[in-house]
């Protein structure tokens, strides 16, 4: 499968990366979002990137133009949708959001068009039910600071079809992602399955005051020998995100923890504090503290 036409619904923290590693190789892409706020913010995330390219993979401006030049934005589902190859849904982490982006992609989909979720939690089969093109429906699950983390994690339902997972593979690989196939649904998937542990176990030691977001995190920098700690990738997360994920886990569990963590983590967000995409959460951006030489001093 030749991909020539993306869409990503939703220009959030992930979506726009995905869009713009979709743009730098090469493929005409569009991101979809709800209001021209969401594309302004959108926008200036992607702005964002062409000095993090050359930064951190040695990008040309010449690539950087070229991907500039097959990336747009929009509010027009209609517009963006038609003609896609790949539509990937990115947006907030909550059943009743995905349902609803489904109901108004549906119109405009085709049956061959592939249908891509990039959920950090959910599973295929929690989703496959509003999908529009249930054969060509599967989970592409995406890391952050994807040129550099460049893995994509393949997930799908019972009896989804080889073709259907064999093109979501090749399309991962045209975009430079290394394909992890996940042979059965999981909650988390791989990096997840192992990251979250971790980072619930940072956030339950903060929310229950047994300690600081900065000292949980130099006491894991320093004990693993890692340039950032739990919060530090919260703040690449998102705060907005880590809440919709813990509340998640509290519906799944009704374990208190797991509310008490999401109140705190709100009240971030309700200061704008939502991490690297405000310029401001556990930590402050573009130079966090924690990638001063002096934070780990002993």
């Amino acid at each position: 499968m030749i991909v020539k036409k993306v869409v990503i619904l939703g220009g959030g923290v992930l979506g726009s990366q995905i869009a713009y590693q979709s743009a730098f190789s090469g493929i005409k892409t569009v991101i979809y979002d709800i209001s021209d706020e969401a594309v302004q913010q959108a926008q200036q995330k992607i702005d964002s990137y062409p000095q993090q390219y050359k930064q951190d993979i040695g990008a040309t401006d010449e690539q950087v133009q070229a991907a500039n030049a097959n990336l747009s934005l929009t509010t027009d589902m209609k517009a963006a949708a038609t003609d896609a190859d790949v539509i990937i849904e990115a947006v907030p982490e909550r059943l009743d959001i995905k349902e609803s982006t489904y109901k108004s992609l549906a119109p405009y989909i085709t049956d061959q068009t592939l249908l891509l979720t990039n959920s950090s939690t959910l599973i295929p089969s929690q989703l496959i039910d509003f999908a529009p093109n249930k054969k060509r429906f599967m989970a592409m699950h995406f890391a952050n600071l994807i040129w550099t983390h460049n893995v994509a994690e393949l997930m799908w339902a019972k009896d989804t079809p080889q073709a259907t997972i064999d093109d979501a593979e090749a399309f991962a690989k045209q975009i430079h992602m290394i394909p992890i196939l996940i042979h059965k649904e999981i909650s988390g998937y791989i990096m997840n399955s192992i990251f979250l542990p971790m980072i619930n176990a940072a956030l339950k030691l903060w929310a229950n005051g047994y300690s600081d977001p900065l000292s949980i995190d130099k006491n894991w920098m320093v004990s693993m020998g890692v340039d950032r700690g739990p919060f530090g990738f919260l703040d690449i997360m998102g705060l907005n995100t880590a809440v919709n994920i813990e509340m998640g886990f509290y519906q799944n569990t009704h374990d208190e923890d797991y509310k008490k963590i999401a109140d705190k983590l709100t009240e971030y967000v309700q200061d704008n504090k939502l991490g690297v995409a405000s310029g401001e959460g556990f930590y402050h951006y573009p130079n966090p503290a924690y990638q001063d030489p002096a934070f780990l001093k002993a």
